[in-house]
């Protein structure tokens, strides 16, 4: 997905379509088993926290001191400042980071690609939980990050037994800023075992099965090959012998949250013969897409972006998830 210019993008006031009267919300019990969209009524999750400070080993002490400036005084700051200070802080060091590894230009093209991800995805989920949306699947295919992608696929094929339609109409973007950004940084093999270990861990927190755990503890496993120290969401891989990826270049992963407001439409409507609305709702709202950075080799490097996530669906799970392992192991 190309990016076209500006990042901070406002759509001009004649794209701007007026919806039609909000329809009551219906409660997240009602329809949260069926597709997992948030409801205009609702409040925004919460994502897991990403900020924290982990300790970096010594062979990356050259990297937390140019992000941060270094030092044990610098961390203990860095730990235990507000919560506000640190997104300043964090959202600083991965910007400077992200233009670093990805040009000026890519960044400030970051707005306007979310509103275009934005159309594509809720046009294809929409085709997707028609029959036949297996073609529309083929397409989320090249838009979702696997994590992403993964989530959504049991819940539309849910949806096509269950012969209910998602219908997203976006009406217009009227605004677009970056909330936030995440860097990760180290071999490509390292990021490998990331993003892997991160759908695993994200499938097992949506589903709970002993099948998923296990698959989540293996590939948790493999990742231990490598040593992972975050500081106020950039994190750094290395590996954990020095000649594990000895001669290997380092890639960037930029993860992008951008805010858009938007006026859309979200029904579902169920039944073959004689069709009901289960969920109508008609509003304005904020809408929060997360983006993230990959690399096409064999195509001139060329940079594309993937949405990862969309209201904090995937990092709300696993937010959750980490609470219950947390207070169980306390208890």
């Amino acid at each position: 997905m190309r990016m076209p210019a500006n990042g901070q993008h406002q759509v001009a006031a004649a794209r701007s379509v007026a919806t039609g009267p909000q329809h009551e919300a219906y409660p997240a019990t009602y329809h949260m088993g069926l597709f997992p969209w948030l409801l205009s009524a609702e409040r925004q999750r919460i994502p897991a926290d990403d900020l924290e400070v982990h300790a970096a080993s010594a062979h990356d002490e050259h990297w937390k001191r140019a992000c941060v400036g270094g030092g044990g005084a610098v961390e203990k700051i860095l730990r235990y400042a507000p919560l506000p200070v640190r997104r300043r802080l964090a959202h600083g060091l991965n910007m400077h980071i992200a233009r670093a590894a990805l040009g000026t230009q890519a960044i400030d093209d970051v707005c306007r690609g979310a509103e275009l991800a934005l159309y594509r995805v809720t046009a294809l989920l929409s085709r997707a939980s028609s029959a036949g949306g297996q073609e529309a699947e083929a397409g989320l295919a090249q838009v979702l990050t696997r994590a992403l992608l993964d989530r959504y696929t049991e819940d539309l094929r849910r949806l096509r037994a269950d012969h209910v339609q998602v219908e997203l109409d976006v009406a217009g973007v009227h605004s677009a800023s970056i909330h936030q950004l995440r860097t990760q940084s180290g071999s490509v093999e390292a990021l490998a075992a990331l993003e892997a270990a991160v759908v695993a861990e994200t499938a097992a927190a949506a589903s709970g099965s002993a099948e998923s755990r296990l698959s989540a503890l293996r590939v948790g496993l493999a990742k231990q090959s490598f040593r992972f120290s975050r500081t106020l969401g950039a994190v750094r891989a290395a590996p954990a012998t020095t000649s594990a990826c000895e001669g290997l270049g380092e890639a960037v992963r930029v993860r992008v949250d951008v805010e858009l407001g938007v006026d859309m439409r979200y029904r579902l409507v169920g039944g073959q013969e004689a069709p009901r609305t289960i969920v109508d709702d008609n509003a304005t709202r904020n809408l929060m897409l997360t983006l993230e950075s990959t690399r096409q080799e064999g195509q001139g490097s060329k940079l594309e972006w993937r949405v990862a996530d969309i209201d904090y669906l995937l990092s709300s799970e696993l937010r959750i998830q980490q609470e219950f392992e947390e207070a169980h192991i306390a208890c």
